[in-house]
């Protein structure tokens, strides 16, 4: 008897990223259900919100650097899910991220050297993210200019990605309000909605300067400083691991760890840190 074989593509660019699916289309969301149906538990909800802003930053970055679908109408879609909770669209990465910082790794001609920021300080790492925002500008403007010329889907996504930040911004805002009045739901949707997706392209820029400052971007093993603590990686997507995202950007990141472990001999064990709460408190509080 002839047997036919099924032609079954698969839709996910790597089985890992199930994970980021449910991470992004099941959690990112439920600040803003809880925003809107009980605004009242916003206290509570802090910490896990402000969690999953940072996820939302991780997931964007690597989405940039390797798509989550096959198809490319799905990693359109996908990119605008993710701008809303970012709070940026995705295309921004590309000028600023991929053709800039991964050529220059923190070295000169990188538009966003630690060393542009000045002495090394908690001050002056909390403000370098609206710093760095600031040298990335004209970078961004000249690619968005080139997108317009362009035309097509690239300048399309553009606009896409920042309708979809807007529009749903907008309708979560006004749905907040409407229901719960503007103390209570505008500031619910503020504290649950809006401030993370703000802190989202804050904290991944502050990220950047904790792994970057201090180190020696003209090094091939230590131009990066890693966070390598195996549950906390965990709840980051492995994102601690930053050497080797330098080395192999377009790699997975579910291959990072093994990747690691390979290179983990030639990098200074001072660039190897637990975790980052750990550093930060000993590079800038206990001194």
């Amino acid at each position: 008897m002839k047997t036919f074989k099924v032609n079954s593509p698969r839709i996910l660019d790597h089985t890992a990223d199930l994970r980021s699916l449910l991470w992004s289309l099941g959690l990112f969301p439920l600040p803003a259900l809880v925003a809107f149906f009980a605004p009242q538990f916003w206290v509570g909800l802090l910490m896990p919100t402000f969690y999953l802003s940072f996820c939302a930053g991780v997931l964007a970055h690597y989405h940039n650097h390797r798509p989550v679908f096959r198809r490319p109408g799905l990693n359109r879609l996908y990119a605008c899910w993710l701008s809303i909770f970012y709070g940026f669209p995705l295309l921004g990465w590309i000028p600023t991220h991929n053709q800039n910082h991964h050529k220059y790794v923190n070295g000169e001609g990188d538009a966003t050297r630690t060393e542009r920021a000045g002495q090394d300080g908690l001050l002056t790492a909390l403000l370098y993210p609206l710093r760095s925002s600031a040298w990335q500008a004209p970078a961004l403007h000249r690619y968005l200019g080139k997108q317009r010329k362009r035309g097509g889907y690239a300048a399309l996504e553009v606009w896409l990605q920042t309708l979809s930040i807007l529009s749903f911004h907008v309708l979560v805002g006004a749905l907040c309000i409407g229901r719960h009045g503007l103390v209570l739901g505008g500031g619910a949707y503020l504290v649950l909605v809006f401030v993370p997706a703000l802190l989202s392209t804050w904290a991944m820029m502050f990220t950047n300067y904790l792994q970057h400052v201090g180190c020696d971007p003209t090094s091939i093993d230590n131009h990066s400083r890693n966070f390598v603590g195996a549950w906390e990686n965990w709840f980051v997507f492995d994102a601690g691991l930053h050497t080797v995202h330098h080395e192999h950007p377009g790699t997975h990141w579910s291959q990072y760890r093994s990747l690691h472990a390979a290179r983990v001999s030639k990098i200074d064990p001072a660039l190897c840190e637990r975790n980052m709460f750990s550093f930060l408190w000993r590079r800038y509080v206990s001194g």
